[in-house]
């Protein structure tokens, strides 16, 4: 099941800097922290910022380093940095071979991908990543 947290959108800062901190030598969070994080979030609809839940979930994932050091909120500084230089800008966002997908309504696409569905090889795949402009100045 999926609920709405309390507030939607939330300042997620607090949350990537924990999942980044359990990071353990250069690589990523496992599995089961990831599925701790989005269960926090996306379940029972409470707080995602609130601070006792928060403190109660730094102590089940037993992070390698302090979320708040600052070597952990330097080294996410730099991988947003290369997140938006590859155009990502949601969460949780899968890339398969050079083609992103964001949010878990994306996962059907993934699937199709990943099973060798030829749309992503033709021209709709790319149009599809071409919005036109919302708003024009004169």
């Amino acid at each position: 099941p999926i609920d709405t947290p309390a507030q939607h959108p939330f300042n997620p800062l607090a949350l990537l800097r924990l999942l980044h901190a359990c990071a353990r030598d250069g690589g990523a969070p496992n599995r089961w922290q990831c599925e701790q994080v989005f269960h926090h979030v996306w379940r029972g609809g409470a707080d995602a910022n609130d601070a006792q839940r928060l403190a109660e979930l730094q102590a089940r994932l037993a992070p390698a380093r302090a979320p708040d050091d600052e070597s952990v909120k330097q080294s996410l500084k730099d991988l947003t940095g290369q997140a938006l230089a590859a155009g990502i800008f949601g969460v949780p966002t899968v890339e398969v071979d050079s083609k992103y997908f964001w949010g878990l309504d994306a996962l059907d696409m993934v699937a199709a991908l990943l099973r060798g569905d030829q749309w992503f090889d033709g021209p709709d795949w790319d149009a599809a990543g071409i919005a036109p402009p919302g708003v024009q100045r004169a």
